[in-house]
């Protein structure tokens, strides 16, 4: 008896110890809701806004509580009250802090808004008026009105003063914009010998400045579009009126406004303008030289101007564009001329070199000189790899010094890509792993890959030297002219804004061909009276001969 009375009174224990565990668990299951809860509400505070969902009011109340909402958070955008002592009315004025010159808020804004009417005035202004506004009260020198609130959050974040005024429905944007940008420097990846040494900074107006330096018309037109659902990026198309074929203008605008993207990166938006995106080769031509961009505007192209990197874009843009130096012209046109065909040589052998080598070397031996086979022959007897192996992996550590050169700081890149290259090959012979004339071969090729101007069309023949490599190990000479006959039949079909990319090399008829004298060579100055016939510019005379 004692022993089941005992276990009666371990009963409501057991009872008490379920209900505290399921206490516990509803209290764990609260505070779960309860932390998502406040997730969900963070969230909803936090959520996207969109400027254009919000009405510019009369009430100034109104707009300063859709300003708070636009501008939720933000501690670097100020919203200052102010009053109008000429109007008798309340005013904001909205600004970044970081972004806008405090000279001119305070002096031209903040003090003239605020400034007593002259004594003597009969009596204040009961209506405002951008006019007035504009013409008496605000004196900073650039002054504009807008009806929309997302145009004018957009000029806010520029850098520019928007001046909200109770009961009147425009909003007065002020120039306040602070240039703190990196100042004019040499360009850092086309360097010439000869000539300007300004280049490109990530300013787009310090930029539009050096184009109009040079080019004093007014007919070379700035239009101004925004691109990036995000970013909303500044972007300006330039033109020479009068001299560009207009569809190239449109098209340009018309690719430009179509693009959906957050971010206009000058990667990402040469590949959406390409009309090859999926092609190795670049269409679209890249540059930091204000001359260079400038006389592509005198020969009818299209220049793009993007805020927020030192370089732009030219349109339509030809395979001869990427061997053109900018110092070409300022020398002799015999050693220009010179100069500009051993680059296309320089090219093709920095392409094709370590291909011939692998062909000839195993399966066309009979084709090199009875002394230099033998040399070869006698080079390779101890080594461990066949030759498509020795040489692909004398590329692949070429590959590697290319890219540790660029990446390394300039003062350190070029010298250790040098004696790196110097060491590791001594040292691959020594050792027996390759033998001395496929160091040749590969610094012969790493030297001709260096003439190339621009650094976007080096890319794309690294990357093809490997496919030739593999044709050539494959099927010999067969395989290498099979190679390079496809890589010319798709430079043939590729086009830059509709325009043939091999142009003037492949015209549409015989007579585009004087255009060599003016892409391919260089002729002396007063021969090159006309501009490239498959720009079909509106004005093909670029000096006139006749006149006196």
């Amino acid at each position: 008896m004692k022993k089941n009375n005992h276990s009666n009174l371990n009963c409501p224990d057991d009872d008490t110890a379920a209900k505290l565990r399921e206490l516990t668990s509803t209290i764990a299951h609260a505070r779960q809701v309860e932390s998502d809860m406040e997730a969900i509400t963070r969230s909803l505070k936090e959520r996207s806004v969109n400027p254009e969902i919000y009405q510019i009011d009369t009430c100034l109340d109104t707009n300063v509580a859709h300003l708070e909402e636009i501008f939720a958070d933000s501690n670097d955008i100020h919203i200052r009250e102010l009053f109008i002592m000429s109007l008798q009315r309340r005013a904001v004025i909205v600004f970044v802090e970081s972004m806008t010159d405090q000279a001119i808020i305070n002096g031209h804004i903040m003090a003239k808004l605020t400034m007593p009417p002259i004594t003597g005035l009969s009596n204040p202004i009961q209506e405002p008026t951008y006019e007035y506004l504009k013409n008496t009260l605000v004196t900073a020198a650039s002054v504009m009105a807008t009806h929309e609130m997302k145009a004018a959050t957009k000029r806010v974040l520029s850098g520019d003063t928007a001046l909200f005024v109770d009961g009147l429905s425009t909003v007065l944007i002020i120039a306040t914009r602070k240039l703190d940008s990196r100042p004019v420097s040499d360009p850092q990846t086309e360097s010439d010998i000869s000539g300007p040494r300004d280049g490109f900074t990530e300013e787009l107006r310090t930029n539009v400045t050096l184009v109009r330096r040079r080019i004093k018309n007014p007919n070379l037109v700035v239009k101004r579009v925004t691109v990036g659902q995000r970013s909303e990026t500044d972007v300006a198309i330039v033109y020479f009126r009068g001299i560009v074929n207009m569809k190239l203008v449109h098209e340009v605008e018309q690719r430009l406004k179509n693009l959906n993207v957050d971010d206009p990166t000058i990667s990402g938006l040469k590949g959406l303008l390409e009309d090859h995106p999926h092609s190795p080769f670049p269409t679209i031509l890249t540059t930091e030289r204000p001359d260079k961009f400038t006389t592509a505007l005198l020969m009818g192209k299209v220049g793009v101007i993007i805020d927020g990197t030192p370089y732009c874009l030219i349109l339509p843009a030809a395979f001869s564009d990427f061997f053109q130096a900018g110092d070409d012209f300022f020398q002799k046109w015999q050693i220009g001329t010179l100069t500009r065909i051993s680059r296309y040589i320089a090219a093709f052998l920095g392409l094709s070199f370590p291909a011939f080598y692998v062909a000839v070397t195993s399966f066309h031996p009979a084709f090199l000189p009875t002394p230099l086979a033998l040399i070869i022959s006698t080079n390779r007897e101890s080594l461990p790899f066949p030759v498509f192996i020795e040489t692909l992996i004398m590329v692949i550590v070429l590959e590697i010094m290319q890219e540790a050169g660029i990446r390394l700081p300039k003062t350190v890149g070029s010298a250790v890509s040098i004696v790196g290259g110097l060491v590791i090959g001594d040292a691959s012979v020594r050792a027996g792993l390759v033998s001395p004339p496929i160091v040749i071969v590969t610094s012969f090729t790493a030297i001709a890959s260096f003439t190339i101007v621009h650094h976007n069309m080096g890319l794309p023949l690294r990357l093809l030297r490997f496919m030739l490599m593999m044709m050539g190990a494959s099927f010999g000479l067969f395989g290498v002219m099979i190679g390079l006959l496809a890589i010319a039949i798709h430079l043939a079909n590729l086009e830059s804004l509709g325009e043939p990319y091999l142009a003037p090399m492949a015209p549409r008829n015989f007579a585009a061909l004087r255009d060599l004298k003016a892409t391919s060579i260089i002729v002396p100055p007063k021969t090159m009276d006309r501009r490239p016939a498959y720009l079909e510019t509106e004005d093909s005379v670029r000096q006139n001969t006749d006149k006196e």
